[in-house]
């Protein structure tokens, strides 16, 4: 499970901060990966609101986002995004980053693209502020719930503190670790309680990615699913990507990932529920002690055209993910 951090505070040691750092840690703690961006360090420049992203899906402005930021959050299963409140709203490092989101709004709601993980990613919001007032946290949080659906994001947390300055005064608020602990728990148990599906080809470039596409929008954050490639690819077949796009499904920053590396970083507690093995090679299994289907579905023994490779991969998905839910609902 990867959560990424949005640190928007230009303080190095400010209140957000910790703020941020204390739920990463727990999450950590739970066996997360977590990784943090500052967006006071980037290269970010301003939305120019030249609608190429509402037309062509993808923001022409060359800095920051495209190389390093856009990738990471389409990655990520949960977004945490932390500052302080400037003016009845976030910080402006905050609020930049946010506008330039605006590519991902563009590809859903203008292209019709439909993020797969739009089922199980969620957003979580972390938020000190120096005032009182009874409507301090109110355009914070409405920024937050528009960015959060921007990037196909559930707002499940939002945790807010008033009349907080002084840098670090927050680790002094009665209660703060316990909220923190508690989201965490809510969050992370959210997705961790949940059966676990993998689907293994060898390149995880084609097949495996379809699977889980397919499979996440039909289970829709009921189950955990994953893909990854014995070898891996350096990238997903363009074919492949072109063609769910004409689908109206978006895996565009989707990247090939090795199955030990999988294993390492998602299942070091507990194993995967099921193992979907997409490989040629039957004889072995990818993970052993784990409840594993071989589908005999190999492109490079028969000529096999991406539509009608993805409608028989579309078929076994959602016969398979009506049976997983039946069974782990019954059970």
């Amino acid at each position: 499970m990867f959560v990424l951090g949005l640190q928007g505070s230009p303080r190095k040691k400010g209140n957000s901060v910790y703020l941020l750092n204390r739920f990463l840690a727990e999450c950590e703690n739970k066996g997360a990966r977590t990784r943090v961006i500052h967006m006071d360090g980037l290269d970010i420049q301003p939305c120019r609101e030249l609608v190429v992203c509402e037309k062509k899906g993808f923001c022409p402005i060359k800095d920051d986002m495209e190389p390093r930021i856009y990738g990471l959050i389409r990655k990520a299963d949960v977004v945490v995004l932390a500052s302080p409140v400037f003016f009845y709203n976030v910080s402006a490092q905050a609020k930049i980053l946010i506008d330039r989101c605006q590519m991902f709004w563009g590809r859903r709601y203008k292209m019709r693209l439909a993020d797969p993980d739009a089922g199980s990613r969620q957003g979580v919001l972390l938020a000190v502020g120096a005032s009182g007032g009874k409507k301090l946290f109110d355009g914070v949080n409405l920024t937050a719930h528009y960015f959060f659906d921007a990037i196909s994001a559930r707002f499940a947390e939002s945790l807010t503190y008033k009349k907080v300055e002084a840098a670090g005064a927050v680790a002094s608020v009665p209660g703060v670790d316990q909220d923190i602990r508690q989201a965490v728990d809510r969050v992370m148990d959210a997705v961790l309680n949940n059966p676990s599906l993998v689907f293994v080809s060898e390149k995880d470039a084609c097949r495996s990615q379809m699977a889980a596409a397919y499979a996440k929008m039909a289970a829709q954050g009921s189950i955990r699913i994953l893909s990854a490639g014995i070898d891996p690819a350096g990238e997903i077949h363009g074919a492949t990507q072109d063609f769910l796009a004409d689908q109206g499904v978006d895996i565009k920053y989707r990247q090939p990932r090795a199955l030990d590396d999988l294993m390492a970083e998602e299942f070091k507690k507990r194993s995967p529920s099921q193992v979907i093995c997409m490989t040629s090679d039957t004889a072995a299994v990818p993970v052993p002690g784990v409840e594993t289907q071989f589908w005999d579905i190999d492109p490079a023994q028969k000529d096999t055209s991406v539509a009608l490779l993805a409608e028989e991969i579309h078929d076994r998905v959602d016969a398979l993910i009506s049976d997983l839910q039946s069974r782990y609902q019954s059970g």
